[in-house]
């Protein structure tokens, strides 16, 4: 049987990424900060302005998230900042890629609270999601010579993956594929090593993933977390890169579960316990900052079954369709 041939537009897409991102690589490291900037706020603009679904996905999430306690122009706004700062951190996962060591002495800041965790090489789950600049992170950490390992989900082009996985590793991160990863997590963690963790995925019950309240709803996530640190006694830190109007970030750790906390929780209920922990935490930081967040997402994605599908958006669907 022959398979259906992709749109036109599909395939056009797919054969320019990787010449696209080579070109990307090749220019734009060499831009000063100020241009990356404008370019991220041209770039930002230009989504809401074109992308249909960006929007509708975006502010469907807002509603949900904000209800009336934000006006629509708020959450316009609010949009078009998280798409021109889902821009930036696209435009500088290549810009940091050249001098890198240089370009994050100047331009990223530790502040007290992150200092303190990049100085205490121990076992450590290090919890962020797709807020403020979440690729930089892990490559600060990395520069700073702090042992650091990662899961990477796959893209669908091998040749853009190649070259994403060349940036994301060029100052000393460990990205490895999610097939396999547990056991290599928990000997890096045993070794005293750094684990980063996304929190916001969408992750299925039968992938180890919970539900956990969200802004009022539930959300499907991922539950390394409290799983890694109860298999090797390892600390959860919770932090995050922002932003700031000069070009620079700003690295903060705003909160820290230590192993003698996790060892006194129950078994039966610590993933639980620690995952809905974790995702109060990220709301907190959303509500301060929401602009940095990536609304453009399908968070909310699933609905536990059984639970009406009142008030989720409209992309929601049923665990298990």
């Amino acid at each position: 049987m022959t398979r259906p041939r992709k749109p036109f537009a599909k395939r056009l897409r797919r054969a320019l990424e990787a010449p696209l991102t080579r070109l990307g690589l090749a220019v734009i490291p060499r831009l000063p900060r100020r241009v990356v900037l404008a370019l991220a706020r041209a770039a930002g603009r230009g989504a809401y302005v074109f992308s249909a679904r960006d929007r509708r996905l975006g502010l469907a999430n807002l509603d949900l998230a904000f209800g009336a306690a934000k006006t629509p122009a708020e959450k316009r706004r609010i949009l078009r900042e998280s798409l021109q700062n889902l821009a930036l951190v696209m435009l500088d996962l290549a810009w940091f890629s050249r001098d890198s060591a240089a370009r994050m002495e100047k331009w990223f800041a530790a502040a007290p609270s992150m200092q303190a965790i990049m100085e205490r090489h121990v076992s450590r789950v290090a919890v962020t999601g797709h807020f403020g600049n979440w690729e930089l992170i892990g490559r600060y950490a990395a520069v700073k010579s702090l042992p650091l390992m990662s899961v990477a989900l796959p893209l669908k082009n091998p040749e853009v993956e190649t070259l994403l996985q060349r940036m994301r590793q060029n100052t000393g991160q460990q990205v490895i594929p999610r097939a396999g990863a547990v056991r290599k997590l928990v000997k890096f963690l045993r070794e005293d090593g750094t684990v980063a963790v996304l929190l916001d995925h969408n992750t299925r019950l039968e992938e180890g993933g919970l539900f956990a309240e969200f802004f009022g709803k539930p959300v499907a996530v991922s539950a390394a977390a409290g799983v890694l640190a109860s298999l090797t006694g390892a600390e959860i830190a919770f932090g995050y890169a922002l932003p700031r109007r000069d070009g620079t970030y700003l690295g903060e750790v705003r909160h820290v579960i230590p192993p003698a906390e996790i060892a006194a929780m129950d078994r039966a209920g610590m993933a639980r316990e620690i995952t809905q922990r974790l995702t109060r935490f990220y709301e907190e930081a959303i509500r301060a900052r929401p602009e940095c967040w990536l609304w453009s997402y399908k968070r909310w994605r699933y609905i536990p079954a059984g639970m009406p599908a009142d008030g989720f958006p409209t992309y929601a669907t049923p665990q298990g369709e």
